[in-house]
């Protein structure tokens, strides 16, 4: 019981900061808009952005480095899709697969489907122990 009443305080306190997060996010777009960008511009920079920069390694992070501080999560973070998003392109281009916005996109869900997947089997792994 106290195990549930813990994951719901945190599942809250997470809410809390994604609805922060996204409401910092569209100030930084607005704020954006006013220049020569128009809106839906700044909107897809300053999200795709995230998508790109910031999303894939916190999937990782959060996969393999549960105690670290958040600062560190966000550091790791940056640095793991500045690392991982360019490789993993890179060489589905040596394969064959095309460099365009399309597939760049579907690259970033790939590799965040499979931290998911692991994420998963190894939650599976635990509960069979």
């Amino acid at each position: 019981n106290l195990l549930l009443i813990l994951e719901d305080k945190m599942i809250n306190k997470t809410r809390n900061y994604l609805i922060g997060s996204i409401i910092v996010l569209l100030i930084i777009s607005l704020s954006l808009s006013l220049t020569k960008l128009t809106f839906l511009e700044s909107l897809k920079i300053v999200f795709g952005s995230i998508f790109a920069l910031f999303l894939p390694g916190f999937v990782i992070v959060h996969l393999f480095f549960k105690k670290a501080d958040l600062i560190e999560k966000i550091t790791l973070s940056f640095a793991l899709s500045i690392a991982i998003v360019p490789l993993t392109i890179f060489y589905l281009n040596i394969v064959g697969i095309k460099i365009n916005i399309i597939n760049s996109i579907l690259t970033i869900i790939g590799i965040i489907l499979i931290v998911f997947i692991i994420r998963k089997l190894i939650k599976l792994k635990h509960l069979k122990k």
